[in-house]
């Protein structure tokens, strides 16, 4: 940013400058055309005049000699008298002039007098103004580069110490102080709208935080009483009481692990508790406890493999969002859903209409009003996804196909 800032003023303190340049260099120029029209016209004036003033022509054709043409002129300026057809009629201190310049003057007989002076003088006076000019511009140019500079450090510094503040807030670290006032009033109203801004959200997140302890706590109370009379039921005379109070108490406890891996990333935006596990075994897990209701409505789950690879992940944050995905197929899909483990992925997929152009770009997006009861599962599987290091996308519309990619074992 210092640089942009320095550059632009550079930039246009140059084009200003430039701008200058070509009217104060034709000024210069003119006032020396001025000075050397000046210098020839006195003299040609008063050679014209004398020639007036004789009336009488000599036998060179005009009224006055050279010599005393000679007594009228300065060192610097010579003269030339031609007659009406352009031939020379007389010529003093015309030879070795260099650089000449000329002003013509008509007698009152028709003669053409010549005011001739050397204009190298005048010339390198004006390139000297000229280089004087460009050294000023140089000097100029430094210093506005070095007033940038100032100003872009003063600028500069304090967004920095803004930006830096920002991405702390963004990393969540609520505590950091912000910027000290910088005496600019635009940049201090944004640092204080930030400093408010960290001030709510912390309120809100250590209001949601509480919350989600209560309400975490009053599920996991509501849920251990469940598990104590499920191990009842598991000592049922009954077999088939007591495998289903197995099954169903082994769910609770994935329940509970999945509770506190939601927790973690909640807190923390990741569990730290990933683990090397075989995806397909994980699927085969989830898929086993869907199977019964599909069979309730007479549909079926087919998972087929490829080349499976280890995977490193959380099994509860994947499970929730196989979870997520094997619901929504069973609620909004038809027919087989066929799950495909291949590599380090899952895709899976319905015989369902598919998902409408309109609603796919939005898909994963949180319902707009935070009351609703539907529309979460996907924003969550996703962030789910996200927060393991892995992504949930729409792969296809028709049929709907949803793709996990987790993160493979580096060897």
């Amino acid at each position: 940013m210092r640089r942009r800032l320095v550059l632009s003023t550079v930039l246009v303190v140059t084009v200003v400058l430039l701008l200058l340049a070509a009217p104060v260099t034709l000024v210069l120029r003119q006032a020396a055309t001025d000075e050397l029209d000046a210098r020839t016209s006195a003299v040609g004036a008063t050679v014209t005049a004398a020639i007036d003033d004789r009336a009488l022509q000599t036998d060179d054709g005009i009224g006055v000699t050279a010599d005393e043409i000679a007594l009228l002129l300065p060192d610097d300026v010579g003269v030339r008298v031609l007659d009406a057809d352009g031939d020379e009629l007389v010529a003093v201190d015309v030879d070795g002039i260099e650089s000449p310049f000329r002003r013509s003057f008509t007698t009152l007989d028709g003669f053409v007098v010549q005011a001739i002076t050397s204009s190298t003088e005048v010339d390198d006076r004006f390139l000297g103004q000229v280089g004087q000019l460009a050294i000023l511009a140089v000097f100029g140019l430094a210093i506005a580069g070095g007033l940038a500079f100032v100003q872009a450090r003063r600028v500069a510094t304090p967004l920095e110490r803004l930006a830096r503040a920002a991405t702390r807030l963004g990393d969540g670290d609520f505590t950091a102080s912000t910027p000290t006032s910088s005496g600019i009033e635009e940049i201090d109203s944004i640092a204080s709208a930030i400093r408010l801004s960290g001030n709510r959200v912390e309120r809100m997140l250590e209001s949601e935080r509480g919350f989600t302890a209560d309400a975490t706590h009053q599920l996991r109370t509501g849920l251990t009483g469940l598990a104590m009379r499920l191990e009842i039921l598991e000592r049922h005379a009954d077999p088939e009481v007591a495998t289903e109070a197995g099954t169903t108490l082994t769910q609770i406890h994935d329940l509970n692990t999945t509770l506190d891996e939601l927790l973690r990333v909640a807190r923390k935006g990741s569990t730290g508790e990933r683990t090397e596990l075989d995806l397909l075994a994980l699927v085969d897990h989830y898929v086993s406890d869907w199977q019964p209701l599909f069979a309730k409505k007479r549909r079926q789950i087919v998972v087929t493999t490829g080349r499976v690879e280890p995977v490193v992940c959380t099994p509860g944050l994947v499970g929730q969002i196989l979870n997520v995905l094997i619901e929504n197929s069973l609620r909004h899909g038809r027919g087989t859903v066929a799950i495909l483990v291949r590599g380090t992925s899952v895709l899976i997929e319905d015989e369902g209409a598919g998902i409408d152009d309109d609603a796919a770009s939005t898909i994963f997006d949180r319902p707009a009003d935070h009351q609703a009861a539907h529309g979460r599962g996907l924003a969550l599987a996703r962030r789910l996804a996200e927060a393991d290091g892995g992504r949930l996308e729409l792969t296809a519309q028709r049929p709907a196909t949803f793709t996990l990619s987790l993160l493979a074992v580096r060897r």
